[in-house]
């Protein structure tokens, strides 16, 4: 990873961060954004290569070319992007609204769709990069209180294995993660409404610590994983 800077969404806490970490760590310099500053400052000083900072609310679908104009005036010529930025709102169909369909989507898969749009230009992106985005293990589950989730999850895995074909004269990969339980606050929350003790034992492998998600991201933007594209690797933990 040494010499490449990959952008990372939501990179302020949960699987973003473990990439973040993860990319640092392997010599990448990282963009970190996410709509909280403060704490992309404190992860921002314990790492020890280059990084930079950038707040954003992706609920801004309209300014999202700002982040890439930011790059692009730091010198920054992006190797890959990571879209760990994503939001649940666990709930019946019955207690469905429309702001909430609108929110889950614009975050989980709208943004991921404007980030991309202005990732894959010249002038922002280097040809043999890779585009990584978190989907979930809820595309397959259908579990009862996810319909908004797991609706924008699979929209996501959509525009993944589109845009993977779309790139191809210029060699960028596409490729999406789906994991099952990770251990981050949005599993937290999801206690809410799913019983914590029920979520353990569905995985017999165990709630999947953010670190491993970090590994599988490592392995697609390396060298190693430079013939896979537009493909949706699920992570299940034995489910």
């Amino acid at each position: 990873m040494k010499g490449k800077n990959i952008l990372i969404t939501g990179a302020s806490q949960g699987i973003g961060e473990a990439v973040t970490r993860r990319l640092s760590e392997l010599g990448a310099t990282v963009i970190m954004i996410a709509r909280n500053k403060e704490k992309l400052i404190k992860i921002q000083k314990s790492l020890n290569n280059n990084s930079l900072i950038y707040k954003y609310d992706l609920k801004d679908l309209d300014n999202i070319e700002d982040i890439f104009l930011f790059c692009k005036e730091n010198n920054v010529i992006l190797d890959g992007m990571v879209h760990c930025a994503g939001i649940s709102r666990d709930m019946p169909i019955r207690a469905n609204d429309t702001e909430t369909m609108i929110d889950v989507m614009r975050i989980n898969y709208m943004s991921f769709v404007s980030l991309s749009k202005y990732f894959i230009r010249k002038k922002y992106s280097n040809n043999n990069s890779s585009i990584i985005a978190i989907s979930s293990n809820a595309t397959r589950a259908n579990a009862a209180g996810m319909c908004v989730y797991t609706s924008s999850k699979s929209a996501l895995e959509t525009s993944v294995k589109i845009l993977a074909k779309e790139t191809i004269k210029r060699q960028i990969r596409v490729n999406a993660i789906a994991p099952a339980w990770v251990d981050t606050s949005m599993m937290e929350n999801a206690e809410n409404y799913v019983n914590a003790d029920s979520i353990v034992k569905s995985q017999p492998l165990g709630v999947i610590p953010p670190v491993y998600i970090a590994y599988l991201v490592d392995f697609l933007m390396s060298e190693k994983g430079k013939y896979i594209t537009g493909s949706v690797i699920p992570v299940s933990a034995g489910i």
